[in-house]
């Protein structure tokens, strides 16, 4: 018999909703973080910004502010990871079906395979910066302390 805090039980409804869940949250802050970087910008919000892989690019302002909306929403996405998975070695499953997704969101949305090599760079940073966020959360709140009420510890 082995000793674990949790079982490591099968359970596809349980994935299913987190993953379900965290692509609702994701497209929500990414949706939200675009909209207010492009109002700050004095453009005009669009799901081309979030969908479009041509607009990745590294020259402009504007295309450098998309980039920038996309990363800041990793470590949004990084928060919802360890608010809905809290499992540190899940991180990085979930991040990645994630990204999955959502390439093949921006393959339906453009009608063609993202080609650019901007775009493939900040999705990479954006899965590793996600990861990495949620796994330091996820160990940080798996480090804290037991507490143990009425015994002798206390004193």
């Amino acid at each position: 018999m082995q000793g674990k805090f949790r079982s490591s039980v099968w359970d596809p409804p349980l994935i299913l909703s987190q993953m379900i869940t965290l692509q609702c949250i994701y497209y929500t802050t990414l949706g939200i973080v675009s909209a207010v970087v492009m109002l700050v910008a004095r453009n005009q919000p669009s799901l081309h910004y979030i969908f479009d892989t041509n607009v990745f690019q590294f020259s402009g302002r504007l295309n450098q502010l998309v980039m920038v909306s996309h990363l800041l929403n990793s470590l949004l996405g990084a928060l919802a990871l360890w608010y809905v998975v809290q499992r540190a070695k899940q991180c990085l499953d979930f991040s990645c079906t994630l990204h999955l997704f959502h390439f093949v969101c921006c393959w339906v949305y453009t009608g063609q395979f993202p080609v650019s090599l901007s775009w493939w760079f900040v999705q990479l940073l954006c899965i590793i910066l996600m990861v990495v966020t949620a796994e330091y959360l996820c160990f940080k709140s798996d480090m804290k302390d037991i507490p143990l009420v009425g015994s002798k510890a206390d004193v």
